[in-house]
């Protein structure tokens, strides 16, 4: 491989006039031998351009992440390209030196490639990597050093998910690693450098990659742990450097220091939270270093208390270090002596408002609203921390929230600082779900209210007021015995909600008049006259911005106030969809000069997303309001129309599970005109992506098929459509899921069109026989498949016969029905749930009731098998309805029910109490149990799924599935044996005489149960349930073996 050609190349791809060709040259290259090897000689090559070195990095970094070890190949028999073995090794053999001599930009698009080859080479085929590392690691050269500590954290980070037999050859290296990490970040702490603050940032990182997951005990020794522990807590108790740059090295190792502390504790070295393998280690942990890091940990908020700087994500897991240590007496005791102080003088002022908030308030509400309410994933905040820390110390520790109160009322009734009281009441929001449950504080809530938060609501300050509404939306179940007070406060709240001058306290105003409507209903009838109002200024308010929990505000007031909603739904549903459009028009256009700290670009249109698709979630509300109104629903309709149809003509892809259920929402009961329109646009939206929508789309298509038959079949292009979706859903490969909704429709239309699409049954047939041929994964889809042969038999008895004992089964001399036959049987035991098994059996009594002279060998020589399998099925039957019975007649006793004072007198811990918490034990055990058997975890998932496939695809219900066919197949059972044994009893007596004892009661039960049916149905109802009259064209020319089951 010629290195100038390369260089050459590279150098193209730099400018903009010739990078087209350099690319391509460069692409034409990768399969050569040498090239790989190639690149990262140019990256290391001193002499050549920074910006072509550049280059050679990113190309080498994406040919190995793209071909070392490339994807399974999409079709059988395709071949992948991949990096020769002998250019494989000769990267392994200098990848590492490489990387610790690259310039340290360069470091990391090789760590990166790096890191792909230890995923897969090590041990087997790069066992020297550790011996490589080594060497650099204990060298002088500071350079190499950072190298080789970039090296062992890519090692960490493929470590990190290993399964539990994988990781014995990296806990061994590491057990050689440690030590030498250890003596190196020993003579690092003590210099005052940026050089040396990167370096035990790294180290730092790496331990805390090793025992992020998993901790091996054997490691390392308890002496060398101790050491580890020591000196870290050495790093937490430096603050010789007091500079405010939380970017820098400085604060960075601190932070990754404390998130080591933070992990070993909660994960392993807890007692009541650990699961039993780390159980011993966690008593000694606990005991042998609480004191220390406590002491350490103190030392920092005493710098915080002393107006030194620390960093947000320090201080933040300071305090989330003691929110841990509350569930331990141990620890707690160590704690106690100084919380009262942590409180006033750490908690108190963390949750005050800042010089830091009022600049966000004054420069951008919307995102103040959104950061206030943690409506966004936000970086570590003090602020929440602290307010953990007091909410879980007030209920977990006795004692705590009657020593913190004297505070609080003091601050409240004393000439203290307005901001002074808005933390106070900041921590009363902390703690609001306990002083809703202890009776003496609940007792005193109301004129606790009147006193200090009502007045706050009429605060010059919008802070203020904004929070004293998110504290009455923490204490809206508080009892108020003076009605005229709570009137007043309703009022209050609502006129805030629409006029504050101030977005964000309209926002939390908003907020906390939905809590008090749902909380108490005496509110409603202060409320439902402004009712119009409000939803308008709230969606005016949403618009503005775009703050997605007042959503659930106006899904509060839509369920609330369902009949008030009825004379304006119609405004308040077009005044949403106007919202929506604005807010994806928002989305597509983008606003580059936003002020938002949802900067990038993604992110942003995330944000949106959600928004929009709870906008949807209401209009759906208002719909479910009015489904029972014929005329509202008459009203609104064409509203939703529109929007679907400018989902669907703007391809707003990601709306269209929304769009979907729209449609099926509106087709539930009747489909107008205007929604047979709405079904010609499924087609071509189909078409566009299958893949993604037809499983989504199956609701509708099934409305479509049952509600209104007589128009579905008005015009042929309606099951054309349906026909040609299924058709190209089994065409495709790797897309089970997708196939078995395709397969229920197909059941669906043979079950419910009986005589009716006669020239679409050997279509039908043909597509679910030919999907059985090729190779299935889902025993799902395989009952789905034979299910549709059943519906087919049983649409047309005689003409499915005569073509299944006419043609063989593809690769066989074997005729179809002698093959389906013995797969039928064999996958009885497959059949789930109550229609599957229904179907099943009606099915078999079709093949057992057949006259002699149609009875063919295929049919007799399974003989055997038949009641068996008839006897699975009723059991499963059985099961299947009394579990109907029981879902049917469970109350509404789901409901979570609320804490009482007794539940939290339980939850708090006395001083020499420890807190076990046993689900999550068991869950951490469970994790454990699992890691050695991923693939088995896969199944599982699968299995998971597809039994919720199974469930789903139940609903879609047919003619057979009304509830006054229920047990006609038992019935069917026993007319077909009692006529059997009448008319043919040598054909009866070979059906039964073979049966155990088991299975002559069994059968004796299936009886009984079906007398007990015929006692209790009506005889129209009896003759309904046998009823198959089939007079069918079957073509002649029936090609079962065509890729995608259609007739020649």
């Amino acid at each position: 491989m010629d290195p100038t050609r390369v260089v050459e190349a590279l150098s193209n791809t730099l400018l903009a006039e010739k990078q087209e060709n350099g690319t391509k040259i460069l692409d034409e290259m990768h399969k050569i031998i040498g090239f790989v090897p190639t690149l990262l000689k140019i990256i290391l090559e001193e002499t050549v351009d920074v910006g072509v070195r550049q280059a050679a990095a990113l190309y080498f970094k994406n040919n190995i992440s793209e071909w070392w070890k490339p994807d399974e190949p999409d079709e059988p028999g395709e071949l992948r390209f991949c990096i020769h073995e002998q250019d494989k090794q000769a990267i392994r053999s200098s990848i590492v030196a490489a990387l610790v001599s690259a310039p340290i930009p360069l470091q990391t698009h090789l760590q990166v490639a790096l890191s792909k080859i230890i995923k897969h080479d090590f041990p087997t085929r790069f066992e020297e990597f550790p011996e490589q590392v080594k060497r650099f690691l204990e060298s002088n050269d500071r350079h190499h050093l950072r190298g080789a500590l970039r090296c062992l954290y890519a090692f960490m980070e493929v470590y990190t998910y290993k399964k539990n037999d994988e990781r014995a050859n990296t806990v061994s290296a590491m057990q050689v690693f440690f030590p030498i990490l250890y003596s190196t970040l020993s003579s690092l702490v003590v210099e005052e450098s940026e050089d040396s603050y990167v370096l035990q940032t790294l180290i730092i990182k790496i331990f805390f990659s090793f025992v992020n997951y998993h901790f091996p005990l054997d490691a390392m020794s308890k002496q060398l742990f101790t050491q580890w522990i020591d000196i870290l807590c050495n790093v937490l108790g430096d603050f010789k450097v007091t500079h405010s740059d939380t970017s820098s090295s400085t604060w960075k190792r601190q932070k990754w220091a404390l998130k080591i502390l933070n992990r070993v504790f909660t994960r392993y070295g807890s007692p009541g939270s650990v699961i039993k393998l780390y159980q011993p280690f966690a008593d000694w942990y606990l005991k042998a270093f609480s004191g220390q890091i406590i002491s350490v940990l103190l030392n920092i908020c005493e710098a915080y208390r002393q107006k030194s700087f620390v960093s947000k994500p320090v201080l933040s897991q300071t305090l989330d270090y003691f929110s841990s240590a509350l569930a331990n007496s141990f620890s707690w005791k160590l704690l106690r002596p100084h919380f009262s102080l942590l409180v006033r003088e750490v908690i108190f002022p963390l949750m005050s408002y800042t010089e830091e908030d009022a600049e966000l308030w004054q420069d951008d509400p919307i995102e103040y609203i959104r950061a206030e309410a943690g409506d966004w994933g936000s970086v570590s905040s003090p602020a929440c921390a602290a307010s953990t820390l007091l909410s879980e110390a007030c209920i977990k520790r006795r004692g705590v929230l009657n020593n913190i109160m004297p505070f609080c009322i003091h601050i409240l009734s004393s000439e203290s600082s307005p901001v002074e009281k808005d933390a106070v009441l900041h921590m009363y929001i902390a703690i609001a779900e306990i002083l809703l449950k202890k009776a003496a504080y609940k007792s005193q809530l109301e004129s606790f209210l009147v006193g200090h938060v009502l007045p706050t609501l009429h605060a010059p300050e919008g802070y203020r007021r904004a929070r004293a509404y998110r504290l009455l939306e923490k204490l809206s179940e508080a009892k108020f015995n003076d009605q005229n007070i709570f009137a007043q406060v309703v009022d209050e709240v609502r006129k805030a909600a629409c006029f504050d001058s101030e977005l964000p306290v309209r926002a939390f105003a908003a907020l906390c008049l939905s809590e008090l409507v749902r909380c108490q209903e005496t509110a409603h009838q202060f409320v439902a006259p402004h009712l119009h109002e409000l939803l308008i200024r709230l969606l005016e308010l949403l618009r503005q911005t775009e703050f997605d929990d007042l959503n659930n505000v106006i899904e509060i007031l839509i369920h609330t106030f369902e009949k008030e909603i009825v004379p304006i739904a119609s405004e308040v549903l077009q005044t949403l969809s106007d919202t929506f459009l604005q807010l994806v028009n928002k989305s597509e256009n983008g606003l580059p000069n936003e002020s938002n700290e949802l900067e990038d670009t993604e992110d942003l249109f995330e944000y949106r997303s959600i928004v929009a698709t709870s906008v949807l979630d209401n209009m759906e509300s208002i719909l479910q309001v009015g489904e029972d109104n014929e005329n509202l629903v008459a009203q609104l309709e064409p509203i939703v129309v529109r929007l679907v149809q400018s989902i669907f003509d703007l391809n707003l892809s990601v709306f269209f599970d929304e769009a979907l259920t729209f449609i099926f929402s509106l087709t539930t009961n009747k489909i107008s005109p205007l929604l047979w329109q709405v079904f010609d646009q499924l087609y071509p939206v189909f078409k566009k992506d299958a893949c993604e929508c037809f499983s989504e789309m199956m609701p509708c298509l099934h409305n479509y098929i049952t509600v209104d038959r007589e128009a579905f079949l008005a015009n042929a292009s309606r099951i054309e459509q349906v026909t040609a979706m299924c058709l190209e859903v089994f065409s495709m490969d790797d897309q089970e899921r997708l196939q078995m909704h395709a397969a229920k429709l197909l059941e669906v239309i043979l079950l419910d069109y009986r005589g009716q699409v006669n020239p679409y049954v050997p279509k039908y047939v043909e597509l679910a026989l030919t999907r059985l041929t090729r190779p299935l994964v889902s025993s799902e889809l395989r009952t789905l498949c034979i299910q549709v042969v059943i519906a087919g038999l049983l649409y047309s008895p005689m003409d499915m016969l005569h073509m299944m004992i006419e043609h063989p089964w593809p690769g066989t001399e074997v005729n179809i029905l002698s093959e389906f036959l013995k797969r039928w049987i064999q996958d009885a035991d497959c059949f789930l749930g109550l229609h599957d098994r229904r179907l099943c059996v009606l099915g078999l009594c079709l093949i057992i009731s057949l006259p002699a002279d149609k009875r063919t060998d295929a049919i007799v020589t399974l003989s055997e098998k038949y009641i068996p399998s008839l006897l699975l099925l009723f059991s499963g039957l059985k099961k299947a309805y009394a579990t109907k019975a029981s879902n049917q007649n469970e109350d509404d006793s789901d409901e979570e029910e609320s804490e009482t004072e007794e539940d939290l007198e339980g939850k708090a811990l006395g001083s020499d109490e420890d807190e076990v918490d046993e689900e999550s034990i068991r869950y951490l055990e469970m994790l454990e149990a699992t890691k050695d058997s991923e693939d088995d975890d896969d199944d599982d998932v699968d299995d998971d799924e597809d039994d919720e496939e199974e469930e789903t695809l139940e609903a879609f219900d047919t003619q057979m599935d009304k509830s006054e066919c229920d047990m006609d197949e038992y019935v069917t059972f026993y007319r077909v044996m009692t006529e059997l044994e009448r008319t043919d009893y040598a054909w009866y007596s070979q059906l039964i005489n073979h049966l155990s004892e088991v299975q002559q009661n069994d059968l004796k039960g299936v009886v009984d149960t079906a007398l007990k049916c015929i006692q209790q149905k009506e005889s129209k109802i009896i003759e309904q349930a046998g009823g198959y009259t089939f007079s069918p064209n079957i073509p002649s020319s029936f090609d079962f073996g065509s890729p995608n089951g259609q007739l020649k």
